[in-house]
């Protein structure tokens, strides 16, 4: 006899008009709360046309990356990036990026894809256990 729990759970951040730093910092908060209490998740943005970011916004996310890159590795079940179109699907589909991130890493037009994508792995995981 016994019972066997499986949690996780998918962050959707949809950044559009202007993201301020305390945004970003709100968003990486939220990570780092998942990471604190070593609840996996799957990561799912995307960016709409005209956005602006905080000027800082690469500064702040590469030194949060830094400070949590090994956790980060740990919990994080994979990310997803969902382009707006095929150049910024080129530019982010990178080995670079795939290795950079350290988990799994998938880059789509369609944010159905996206989400298959982790379903997929969250039936992978719970077959596996």
């Amino acid at each position: 006899m016994g019972l066997l729990l499986t949690q996780t759970t998918v962050v959707e951040a949809v950044f559009h008009d202007h993201v301020d730093a305390a945004q970003i910092s709100q968003w990486l908060d939220g990570i780092e709360r998942l990471i604190e209490d070593r609840q996996p998740f799957f990561f799912i943005s995307s960016t709409r046309e005209g956005s602006t970011l905080a000027e800082d916004y690469r500064a702040i996310q590469g030194v949060w990356y830094k400070q949590h890159k090994a956790a980060f590795r740990e919990i994080c079940q994979g990310l997803v990036r969902i382009a707006a179109d095929a150049e910024e699907q080129a530019r982010l589909d990178t080995p670079a990026l795939h290795a950079a991130w350290g988990v799994p890493y998938f880059v789509t037009l369609d944010r159905t894809h996206g989400y298959r994508w982790i379903a997929e792995r969250m039936v992978d995981h719970a077959a596996s256990v």
